[in-house]
């Protein structure tokens, strides 16, 4: 991570820890330390801004401090709304979702039994200690929007149990995935396959249900990296693998990438994979930096997704789950790629990858949306929803899986909550022939939040619902927490600048 902040000279950073105002929403784009954040646009200002206002006029009339009005189900309609009066009406959100704790609640319970199924989440490991993580913690002290000064982040902010809060307690996640990153460093690596697995043992336990599974990480041409895999698949049982063409994403001068179609060294990876019955290969695609092709010129072209397609055709027993869905830039709101979408209907590498179920005559290619959605439904909505329209359309409904880089844009309720009520304009619809994602509790989004997940994971037909998980030892904990006042942070643990 450090690495890629110091090749930007205009890139000092630091850990969010809690927004400055509590908001229910970032209003400055997140990095998960693969790739360097950016300064807060004057839109993001807008919205942050109007946030406030509709905040502090609610929060008078129902009586509540603006904290905790931003806090409540009220805070997130009124970002809703903020962000419709920047960018345009993307979002469903009435106004009696601000005022009437009868109109949230409703909202709530027809969604009650949503099933969501998080493929994308990370946290690092008890004795993680690289001082990186915390992205120059020192170098600035957290403020509220009030003025009063807070704790700088820590590393209980990214461990597990402020992972369980965030994202068991304070979203409607059910059951998800924990990932890693592999590094050419091993002090950097958030989690080993081994502590992957005992973490996962540790929650199901105390859980009494399934509620989390784990990746094992793999990478082709490093060091031991065969008898990882081996131990992985003897010993750790991993529910899918995680892998990194690029080798190591954080650092811009990995020594160690890898292409998908390396019929040499990765095939016989592949071979071992279908024989021990673990056939889900995830793989981080995608999130380059603007200036790219000039500051990683030999790099960047493992990110691609030109070695996805011949791959996917020569192992059809494999399923090829492609992390944020290959989307080429970090942000959304660079203008060459906003206004390249608007004249052409396409999302660089993200189009490319909707192509290829066409092109190689494959169904086994499939896009995990982490990151790429929820940095665009705060940044640039309207291409947020062409994004999703564009892999559904390609890829189809059934291939396009949720996922949100949580705990590092924390809890992942907002970015449930930007999906179920963001829609595709008309004027995109009709250009471009982009489907419309439908209601919030139609077929297209509640496929993506969990049933294609619970398909190709092999869920049973009581797992994927949410009245399997009601009675386990979590939901109890969490009916008894939210019973006595549910208190979500409203903090995101990536990385942000200081740079405005």
């Amino acid at each position: 991570m450090s690495d890629w902040f110091r090749s930007d000279d205009k890139a000092r950073a630091r850990l969010a820890g809690e927004t400055e105002a509590g908001l229910p929403i970032p209003t400055r784009i997140m990095s998960n330390g693969e790739y360097s954040p950016l300064p807060q646009t004057v839109a993001q200002r807008r919205v942050e801004a109007s946030l406030l206002d509709i905040a502090e006029h609610w929060a008078s009339k129902l009586s509540m401090d603006r904290r905790s009005f931003l806090k409540s189900s009220f805070g997130l309609a009124a970002a809703f709304t903020a962000l419709n009066s920047v960018f345009g009406p993307s979002y469903a959100v009435a106004q009696d979702e601000m005022a009437d704790a009868g109109a949230a609640a409703d909202w709530a319970a027809r969604h009650a039994d949503q099933f969501i199924f998080d493929g994308h989440l990370h946290f690092v490991h008890e004795d993680y200690d690289w001082p990186g993580i915390l992205g120059f913690r020192n170098a600035a002290r957290m403020m509220q929007a009030d003025g009063i000064p807070q704790r700088d982040p820590g590393f209980e902010d990214v461990k597990f149990l402020n992972f369980v809060k965030e994202v068991y307690f304070d979203s409607d996640t059910s059951v998800g995935i924990i990932s890693t990153a592999t590094s050419d460093d091993p002090a950097r690596r958030f989690l080993s396959n081994e502590q992957i697995a005992r973490d996962v043992e540790r929650l199901n336990t105390a859980a009494g249900s399934r509620r989390l599974m784990g990746h094992a990480a793999f990478h082709p041409g490093a060091e031991n990296w065969w008898e990882a895999l081996e131990e992985a698949i003897e010993i750790h049982r991993p529910i899918s693998w995680k892998g990194y063409t690029v080798g190591d994403p954080l650092s811009p001068t990995s020594v160690a990438p890898w292409r998908l179609d390396d019929e040499d060294l990765v095939y016989p990876a592949f071979e071992r994979m279908v024989e021990a019955g673990i056939t889900n290969v995830c793989i981080h695609k995608g999130l380059m930096p603007a200036d790219y092709t000039t500051r990683m010129p030999d790099l960047w072209p493992y990110a691609t997704v030109n070695d996805v397609g011949k791959a996917a055709q020569d192992w059809p027993q494999l399923n090829f789950i492609i992390y944020h869905a290959a989307l080429r830039p970090v942000v959304m709101f660079d203008p060459g790629f906003v206004q390249n979408f608007e004249d052409t209907g396409r999302m660089e590498w993200a189009s490319e990858l909707a192509d290829i179920p066409a092109q190689y005559g494959v169904s086994n290619v499939y896009a995990d949306v982490g990151t790429s959605f929820g940095q665009g439904a705060i940044t640039q909505p309207r291409l947020a929803a062409a994004l999703m329209s564009i892999l559904v359309r390609g890829l189809g409904a059934d291939h396009v899986l949720w996922g949100t880089d949580a705990v590092w844009w924390g809890a992942p309720q907002w970015q449930i909550e930007a999906f179920r009520r963001i829609e595709v304009p008309d004027d995109l619809q009709e250009r471009f022939g982009l489907p419309p994602l439908g209601p919030s509790d139609g077929d297209t989004k509640r496929r993506i939040f969990g049933l294609n997940s619970a398909d190709i994971y092999g869920f049973s037909d009581a797992e994927r619902t949410v009245a399997h998980y009601a009675r386990d030892r979590l939901s109890q904990h969490k009916a008894e927490y939210r019973r006595e006042g549910a208190d979500p942070s409203n903090a995101y643990y990536g990385f942000i600048t200081d740079e405005d």
